[in-house]
């Protein structure tokens, strides 16, 4: 009798375990793709891509390539905080809007994959790091060097990615002088954070004009970092995976010199530089190999069609904010106090005004992903 209720308890236990097992994690990525991609698209995008980390990158890497993220924050409270998802579809693009429930009292700096990277007004120099998943926060360590609480403009903090080894890093350059950077290494379990410690590295010995204010960097891939210093020649650029600074030389010619009149945004999984060549110009480059500095013209426009004067009076250049990832459209912020949101068709020349609204004192955050071009 005793043998045949320890093997009838045994029976129950495996029975047990195999109703725990998650069928969807012993999937190849090929085959929860395509049952992914059978499920309505709105529904892959505010819901089924947050149910966990895995789903999140398959479904924003590898189905949602026509895609842009980005978070519209005012200075007044969590409650105004917006996202932003702005898709392609066959006659132009389609946005939806959402308000976010984010337990924070600062302004988001950085948004690489599900982590948001937050300053907290309540504790000055503090940093803290929420995730869109599991709605999990965590205060990050104290810096080692004050910088006077990442709100000024003798800082700038960056969150990336190392796919590699699977952990994260925020990078906090900031004015000395000479420019200072440190380095907090992390885990995605963003409960574990406060036992991480932060690191001083070498901070660039180079920084063009840019002697007395530093900014949040341009950020490409989850990986590099850019910033734009204020000089015809170079950028400074971080392999944050390799913790190393270095000159990333401009492209150009003789013909047509920089002389800082140029953007930065990513495009595409690429860093890509917006050069004002004339008055009625403009070159689009592309950094193809960061390795390499080897930049490419991607397109030249019409500065008439590019910025209307309907749209735009006088001589205000838009600023770009980001672009979907087919690399038709690419979306510009007018600046100044009456700002909007407006997107350009490359293959059309044409720019039309976004159904958003947004205020001149709106914070702008776009989501960089680990994506492989």
């Amino acid at each position: 009798m005793a043998i045949k209720k320890k093997k009838q308890c045994e029976a129950e236990q495996v029975t047990r375990r195999k109703k725990n097992v998650d069928f969807f994690s012993l999937l190849p990525d090929d085959l929860l793709l395509e049952i992914l991609r059978k499920l309505p698209p709105d529904m892959l995008r505010y819901k089924i891509r947050f149910v966990h980390r895995r789903w999140f990158n398959l479904i924003t890497n590898r189905i949602l390539l026509d895609h842009a993220s980005l978070i519209l924050e005012k200075p007044t409270g969590s409650d105004t905080i917006r996202l932003i998802d702005i898709r392609e579809e066959k006659h132009g693009l389609k946005m939806n809007k959402q308000y976010l429930d984010i337990p924070y009292s600062g302004r988001i700096k950085s948004w690489c994959n599900e982590l948001l990277l937050i300053t907290d007004l309540d504790r000055e120099g503090t940093l803290y790091i929420f995730n869109f998943l599991t709605k999990e926060g965590s205060f990050l360590p104290e810096c080692s060097t004050t910088c006077g609480g990442h709100y000024g403009c003798k800082c700038g903090v960056g969150l990336s990615y190392d796919e590699l080894n699977g952990v994260y890093r925020v990078v906090h350059v900031f004015m000395g002088p000479p420019i200072q950077c440190e380095l907090l290494v992390m885990k995605g379990n963003v409960t574990s954070c406060g036992s991480s410690k932060w690191k001083k590295i070498n901070g660039p010995s180079y920084m063009g004009l840019r002697r007395y204010y530093w900014d949040d960097p341009i950020s490409v891939q989850g990986r590099y970092f850019h910033w734009d210093v204020h000089c015809s020649k170079y950028l400074v650029s971080m392999d944050t995976v390799k913790e190393r600074f270095r000159q990333t030389c401009l492209p150009g010619c003789d013909k047509y010199p920089m002389n800082n009149r140029y953007s930065l945004v990513e495009m595409g999984g690429f860093l890509t530089l917006l050069h004002k060549v004339s008055a009625d110009k403009v070159h689009i480059w592309m950094l193809k190999d960061f390795q390499r500095t080897k930049w490419g013209i991607f397109r030249s426009i019409s500065i008439s069609s590019y910025v209307g004067s309907s749209i735009y009076p006088g001589s205000i250049f838009p600023l770009p904010v980001t672009s979907v990832k087919s690399k038709r459209y690419l979306i510009f912020r007018k600046p100044g106090s009456e700002t909007a949101l407006f997107s350009y068709d490359l293959k059309e020349s044409q720019m039309k005004k976004l159904d958003i609204e947004i205020a001149g004192n709106e914070h702008c955050v776009v989501q960089s992903t680990t994506a492989s071009f």
